[in-house]
């Protein structure tokens, strides 16, 4: 009778959704998010960011815009294949994402001022402690993300490819750019944020290292898989390169944030890029 669980799991989709959750596992193991979390013990953790923004009490708030309420269906699991299931979580985790991202800005005591949610123009709008109107663009690069995206890696045979240690820092560059474009006519103070699922593997190394001068970025472009990818970016933009470097330095920030556990993040990296120049 959860209100948050009947926004995410509507009346219509119960049955079909039972039926994939009860079913044997898909060749990418896929897994209903709120059964994982009911499962894993943190059901609560996983409906406390909707309660706080989705709903008012039983009823979802009505500034809610009708397209992130489809989004927050979990209708992925209603794909007949596990590449359309991969597809289509991809927007469902991100609309969490943001979601979790407001929840943290508050435990930082930032004043949350308006959200896409309701129908904003950035993912989210805050204002800190010294009155700083902040715009915030988030991208969430789940764990196998890069794989799929790089290398088209096959969910049945996860070692058909491998990939290099830089392709993850260029496809990092590449999702920050999408940020700092998207935030591009924000007349206030402009964060790119990014929410990572697998720090610690892919980015830990390259970021506490400073494999990136964010005086100048720029893809690193060490290894041959990420090769095809930025070569269909180039087709749609031959200026990337000078593109990547005029959108990233007009930010003034970019926060990288990992998750903690599974629905509470923690910040990694704050880099100051207003005070780079």
């Amino acid at each position: 009778m959860c209100s948050a669980l009947r926004l995410t799991i509507p009346d219509e989709l119960e049955e079909r959704h039972m039926r994939f959750t009860k079913s044997e596992p898909d060749e990418a193991f896929h897994c209903s998010i709120p059964f994982l979390a009911y499962r894993r013990g943190d059901l609560s953790d996983f409906t406390k960011a909707l309660h706080r923004f989705v709903l008012d009490g039983n009823e979802v708030r009505k500034e809610v815009t009708t397209q992130y309420r489809n989004d927050l269906r979990e209708k992925w699991v209603l794909e007949i294949d596990e590449i359309s299931r991969y597809k289509k979580t991809r927007n469902y985790l991100s609309r969490l994402a943001e979601l979790h991202f407001a929840q943290w800005l508050e435990t930082q005591n930032w004043q949350i001022l308006n959200l896409e949610l309701y129908g904003g123009q950035f993912d989210a709008e805050g204002m800190d402690n010294n009155q700083v109107a902040t715009a915030f663009e988030i991208k969430f690069l789940g764990q196998r993300e890069v794989l799929f995206e790089l290398i088209r890696v096959s969910f049945t045979n996860p070692t058909a490819g491998s990939l290099g240690v830089y392709s993850p820092v260029d496809y990092l560059i590449f999702r920050i750019y999408e940020a700092a474009r998207q935030l591009h006519d924000a007349n206030t103070h402009r964060v790119a944020v990014v929410v990572v699922s697998d720090y610690g593997v892919s980015f830990r190394i390259p970021l506490s290292e400073g494999w990136i001068d964010w005086n100048n970025p720029g893809f690193l472009k060490h290894d041959p898989e990420i090769k095809e990818f930025l070569d269909r970016e180039y087709a749609k933009n031959p200026n990337l390169d000078a593109d990547v470097k005029t959108f990233i330095t007009g930010l003034n920030e970019i926060w990288i944030l990992s998750y903690k556990s599974e629905f509470e993040l923690q910040l990694e990296h704050r880099i100051q890029l207003d005070s780079l120049s």
